[in-house]
């Protein structure tokens, strides 16, 4: 079940805590931030919902939580009061994963919203970082300093041991037995260097072509030095 975490500035005091919402989302609601903020760290969400405040409020609010590297992964649905006039989008919206919508907290266009943006699971996700590089596993989505890069499964899995071990050679075999679960034969070393092919040719439409090195006889690095 997704765990939504609701901030509503005008949410009356005896309504804070938990409840469901229909089917499938877990709500916790609270009026302000400072406490889940406090436990961001240990305690993420598959889905943050900010309601009763200005874009700007939300906006700050929004990048308090970015800061810790785990809630980047996490949606932001940023809900509008429907009587303000025209629709202000914060500057911390990311329009490739977050939502906004007019409406109140108990709004049925609040609700679809939610259903449509929480996915159960990645809460548990951790974003992999080295240098200017980001992977989003969950989306499948590179963040490359010349663009969002997207991958398929495959690519991902592969990036994120590289990534998490940049700079240094990762085994092929490795990258086959712990990644993938296969044995180590021809067949898997092809469809490896596939795979590793098609992320050098995304890298190289972002300008970063030499990122991926092939270490001969041995495996592959990602390299992130500064030139």
């Amino acid at each position: 079940m997704a765990r939504v975490l609701i901030i509503d500035s005008g949410l009356p005091r005896a309504l804070e805590g938990r409840s469901l919402l229909g089917e499938g989302l877990d709500a916790h609601l609270v009026r302000e931030a400072e406490g889940p903020l406090a436990r961001a760290d240990g305690d993420v969400f598959d889905l943050l919902v900010l309601c009763g405040m200005s874009a700007e409020q939300q906006a700050e609010i929004a990048s308090a939580f970015h800061a810790h590297r785990r809630w980047r992964l996490v949606p932001v649905l940023y809900v509008s009061d429907p009587a303000a006039p025209g629709l202000a989008i914060p500057g911390t919206f990311r329009p490739e994963i977050d939502g906004i919508v007019r409406g109140h907290r108990t709004s049925a266009a609040v609700e679809r919203k939610m259903r449509e943006l929480a996915r159960e699971g990645v809460s548990e996700a951790v974003a992999v970082a080295a240098g200017p590089f980001e992977l989003d596993p969950v989306r499948l989505r590179l963040a490359a300093p010349g663009g969002a890069i997207a991958l398929t499964e495959r690519e991902a899995e592969v990036l994120s041991m590289l990534l998490a071990r940049a700079n240094r050679t990762v085994p092929a075999a490795e990258i086959i037995e712990r990644g993938w679960g296969l044995e180590v034969d021809e067949r898997s070393l092809q469809i490896l260097r596939r795979h590793v092919s098609n992320i050098r040719r995304k890298l190289a439409e972002k300008g970063a072509a030499k990122a991926v090195r092939t270490v001969r006889g041995t495996g592959y690095r990602f390299e992130v030095r500064a030139s």
